[in-house]
């Protein structure tokens, strides 16, 4: 095709002709202003330079009058002497005067000679006199007279008009500025002279105030180099004695290295843009049909996997299950935030790209309908009749592998919830809502399960649902209370001490077995946690002399804030550490977590008991007794409920338990303890406490401190007067 048509015609010909005249016009007249700022500058510096110094030769001046008008050397070498006149005018004169950041050098003079010098290195030799006097002789002798040198200077104050004047001149072939001023007094007149030396020092010091690059001063016969610019240092009586020469600023750099270039890249951007976009609509309208399939399919299909979305996949589940028989499937790629987490977003869209096609590969047919979902959930619609039971195993039997980062093979496991029209639901929102519960159960279940959808998983999944709205709502409105139960010492058979126990208000029937998870599913056992803690420090003051012994959570022990909450409520109910003891299940010995260390090696640093709860259950081992430091173990009931103790296996396990602690020098509670048979067998196997029904069932607060008052009494009736002894399984 021609480029006029591509371009429109004429008038996309004019347009780019424009475009290309507007971007060079502009970068040439940028080049041409860029050009003009660096003469300005140019220009703007010297001007500088050349005002800087005559404000200083005339400020040399200025300074050599106000010296003079202070001094009168005449009468004080009349009364003095040579010698001490000299010394005065080192102190008064020579020192002071040299003493400033640049070099100088100060002399009196006759018209014709140098009568007295003094430099930086101290009072001035003859040799330097003479370079004096040969620098100044001119300038001192044309004092009252009107000379090239420049016009006299009368200072403001007053007395004696004084007379001054300054020049360039050179000492050893380095500019100075020189300056002379009158000295008041009678006899022969004399002059002051100043030398500042024009050296490295003022150099640096000019090219940094007026901020001048590669600022410096050459002889008289050097070339300044191209490219730069210069003032000459030229005597009053037109004497060459050097330039200041300096690299001029280019502010016009930065336009031609940065905005020209720019400038030019931008106007090709947008021709080639313009080109682009014609080309585009050309394009465009070529296709017209084409793109409108396009808009389409982007309105139905999800664009990474091509398969059907959300909204369409609804429209039609509402189409079948409203007539037909049908089976829907929910999938759902197990642990799939792990997958994009440590091997990243690019691997994860992958996995998901490559589960669709699988998908599709094993429900193929004008039967089935495959969509994606939202994420990695995925959906199954089969129209008509199919097996269900066969349906979760053809799913989470799909293989998805993908090589991650240095190869590592990414294993995916899939989970779906199935539910079919009529039997579970004659309406879309029905079906996905039960598909949904069923795919909830199945994740439940663990990786790669499945799960048909009945009455009894929708009753669970309310119940379940129910349950966290009523903890939610108890922890809100304080719906929670503590219950405390005896902790008795078999050698006395008194209290030693209690356990807090939680428990709902109001006479709900659920346990803590059953509420407990649902609490920490919901993340609200830091703040549940936060509160028994509270709660058993308050109580705790009801039985002063007892230990109260709190139950910590694998989730209370991953709270940094952990120890700040116990140390803050010891602190608030003035309760001592001894008084208090925390129990810990054996399942946080499992756990590594840098912050569950910190917080049970600080709960023992504070001097708080800790107990290992349920010993006997879930992974015990007697090797955490070596491994952990704790100082009281709860057996498991058990090992003692139901004549437990009574049978030789069971009996002599127990029994090494006990031993194997008490070498440890670690106590031993028995729990589930309903009997004082069963209290007295423990006490000969020499255990160290007992709790359990037979001492008192768990009470709230007030009821406890009243039981743990019965006990004690209980506890006196039944010592035996002559032995001192508890009369164990007489009663």
């Amino acid at each position: 095709m021609l480029l006029g048509q591509k371009l429109s015609g004429h008038r996309g010909v004019v347009a780019i002709v424009g475009l290309l005249g507007l971007t060079i016009g502009g970068s040439a007249a940028l080049f041409m202003t860029s050009q003009s700022m660096d003469r300005n500058a140019a220009d703007r510096q010297q001007e500088q330079v050349r005002t800087g110094l005559e404000r200083t030769l005339t400020a040399s001046g200025v300074q050599a009058s106000a010296i003079a008008a202070r001094l009168e050397p005449a009468q004080r070498i009349a009364q003095l002497g040579p010698d001490q006149a000299a010394n005065w005018l080192d102190n008064e004169l020579g020192r002071p005067t040299v003493s400033g950041d640049y070099t100088k050098a100060v002399a009196i003079m006759t018209r014709s000679e140098a009568i007295y010098g003094y430099t930086k290195g101290g009072r001035a030799d003859p040799e330097d006199l003479d370079e004096i006097q040969n620098t100044a002789v001119r300038l001192v002798a044309s004092l009252g007279e009107t000379s090239p040198a420049g016009p006299e200077v009368k200072p403001a104050s007053t007395g004696e008009a004084l007379l001054t004047k300054s020049d360039l001149g050179s000492v050893h072939g380095t500019p100075v500025l020189v300056a002379v001023s009158r000295l008041p007094g009678a006899g022969e007149p004399l002059a002051l002279v100043t030398l500042t030396y024009m050296d490295e020092a003022m150099v640096n010091r000019w090219g940094s105030t007026l901020m001048l690059d590669h600022f410096a001063i050459v002889g008289p016969r050097e070339t300044p180099a191209a490219g730069t610019r210069s003032v000459d240092l030229t005597a009053a009586d037109g004497t060459m004695l050097g330039r200041m020469v300096w690299r001029p600023a280019r502010p016009g750099e930065a336009i031609r290295s940065y905005v020209i270039p720019a400038t030019l890249a931008i106007g090709a951007l947008v021709l080639g843009l313009f080109l682009m976009l014609a080309h585009r609509a050309n394009t465009l309208r070529e296709e017209a049909d084409s793109s409108s399939m396009r808009a389409r399919f982007l309105e139905r299909f999800d664009p990474d996997t091509g398969l059907v979305n959300r909204a369409t996949f609804i429209k039609q589940l509402e189409h079948v299950a409203g007539s037909h028989s049908c089976q829907l499937i929910l999938l759902d790629i197990d642990d799939f935030s792990t997958i994009n987490e440590t091997l990243g977003h690019e691997v994860g869209d992958e996995v998901v790209r490559e589960f669709g096609q699988r998908l599709l590969k094993e429900f193929p047919g004008p039967r089935c309908l495959v969509a994606r979902l939202d994420g990695d959930e995925f959906a199954v619609l089969i129209a008509g009749n199919a097996d269900l039971h066969d349906l979760g195993p053809r799913s989470t039997g799909i293989v998805v592998g993908r090589a991650g980062d240095a190869q590592a093979v990414v294993s995916v496991t899939i989970s779906a919830g199935i539910a079919a029209a009529p039997e579970h639901g004659h309406f879309a929102g029905a079906l996905m809502r039960h598909a949904d519960i069923a795919l909830g159960a199945a994740k439940t279940a663990g990786p790669a399960s499945h799960v048909v959808y009945n009455p009894a998983l929708g009753e669970s999944f309310m119940s379940r649902k129910g349950l966290e709205a009523r903890m939610k709502k108890a922890i809100e409105d304080e719906g929670f209370e503590l219950f405390y139960q005896p902790i008795i010492s078999l050698r006395t058979m008194k209290p030693s001490g209690v356990e807090a126990l939680l428990r709902l208000k109001q006479g709900a029937t659920d346990t803590p077995a059953v509420f407990v998870p649902v609490i920490e599913k919901l993340g609200l056992m830091p703040q549940l946690g936060a509160w028994i803690i509270q709660q058993a420090f308050r109580d705790s003051r009801r039985w002063p002399d007892l230990r109260t012994s709190i139950n910590l959570s694998p989730l209370q022990l991953e709270n940094p804030a952990l120890l700040d909450q116990i140390d803050f409520n010891r602190a608030r109910f003035n309760v001592s550490p001894g008084a208090i003891g925390f129990e810990i299940t054996e399942g946080v010995l499992l756990n590594k977590s840098a912050t569950v260390h910190t917080n049970l090696q600080g709960l023992r640093e504070r001097g708080y008991i800790i107990a290992l709860d349920d010993f006997g259950t879930g992974y015990s081992s007697l090797s955490y007794l070596s491994e952990f430091d704790i100082h009281r173990l709860k057996l498991d009931q058990s090992f003692i409920r139901g004549g437990r103790l009574s049978e030789g296996r069971s009996a002599v396990l127990v029994q090494g338990v006990i031993d194997i602690c008490h070498k440890l020098g670690i106590d031993v509670v028995a729990e589930g303890v309903e009997d004082l048979a069963e209290a007295a067998t423990l006490r000969e196997w020499n255990c160290d406490f007992a709790q359990g029904y037979q001492f008192g069932k768990p009470a709230p607060a007030r009821v406890a401190a009243q039981n743990l008052i019965n006990l004690q009494n209980q506890a006196i009736s039944i010592i035996d007067y002559r032995t001192g002894e508890p009369r164990l399984g007489l009663q």
